[in-house]
């Protein structure tokens, strides 16, 4: 396991990474399978923004699929551990800050919810988040 990530006590699980776990990606399951069996057994807190809940719904309504979003919701607002994060007017501003840096709408927002929510370690596919925080950022590839 990477160290920032068995230092961790709150971690924050970028999109990147949800998508893969759902998506079963045969390189990336077996990584944040193990990083979240790692979180339950140490009773970390996994933070989510309800802005990664947005991207997967929007994805699942387009595949016809609404059902989908519902049961993702369900594990967003109900699994043990996971906590959905919800957009505050803080988010928003820091949000602003990070998108003048050139982050996308959606990684300004997801990132913003990290640092307001008190993630101390990231787990993602986003290389440019490394240049924007100093929250230790941990990348699907450094997981061993």
């Amino acid at each position: 396991m990477n160290k920032a990530l068995e230092k961790s006590r709150v971690l924050f699980l970028d999109t990147g990474a949800v998508v893969r776990l759902l998506q079963m990606h045969p390189d990336y399951y077996p990584v944040v399978s193990s990083v979240l069996d790692f979180a339950y057994e140490n009773n970390l807190t996994i933070l989510v923004s309800n802005v990664t809940l947005f991207e997967l719904s929007k994805k699942a309504f387009a595949a016809g699929e609404g059902l989908l979003s519902r049961q993702y919701r369900e594990f967003f607002e109900h699994s043990r551990n996971v906590k959905a994060c919800e957009v505050t007017g803080e988010i928003a501003v820091k949000a602003a800050e990070l998108a003048a840096k050139n982050l996308s709408t959606e990684e300004s927002m997801r990132l913003a919810t990290a640092y307001v929510c008190g993630a101390d370690c990231i787990l993602t596919d986003c290389v440019a988040f490394r240049d924007m925080t100093d929250i230790p950022v941990v990348l699907l590839d450094e997981v061993e």
